[in-house]
């Protein structure tokens, strides 16, 4: 009897230890995904135009654009801008599909930049850098 209390509360350790994992892995894998983010001159068709790491001063108006999948909708991700480490700009992205692509723009001067997509709680998710001359 002793032996069957023994394996029994094994057993149901071993189980609780397993489904404790599984909810684990599946609280750990992201509900967004950046596919692929650029920055482009211009954005035509809902497809990035003119896409590179360097632009003259000239450009006036840079775009940063994502792709993102979602496991989860509604979302929301946000583009931060920043010019030579320096927080510039912050803008808000709604996400209503499973696929989704979404950009901002922004004018912008000569400098280093970097645009980070970040979720809700702050998490950078990916990011991108250029230069302006």
């Amino acid at each position: 009897m002793k032996n069957l209390l023994g394996i029994l509360l094994c057993v149901l350790l071993t189980a609780g230890f397993v489904a404790a994992q599984e909810k684990s892995e599946k609280a750990a894998s992201p509900a967004l995904t950046v596919e692929k983010i650029v920055v482009a001159t211009s954005v035509e068709n809902r497809e990035p135009v003119g896409e590179n790491t360097e632009f003259e001063a000239s450009v006036g108006t840079v775009y940063c654009w994502t792709k993102i999948t979602a496991s989860t909708t509604p979302a929301t991700i946000k583009h931060v801008w920043y010019l030579d480490d320096k927080k510039v700009f912050e803008i808000p992205l709604e996400i209503n599909f499973a696929s989704t692509r979404t950009w901002s723009s922004k004018t912008v001067q000569t400098g280093n930049w970097k645009v980070e997509v970040t979720n809700d709680a702050g998490t950078v998710l990916s990011s991108v850098t250029f230069t302006v001359k």
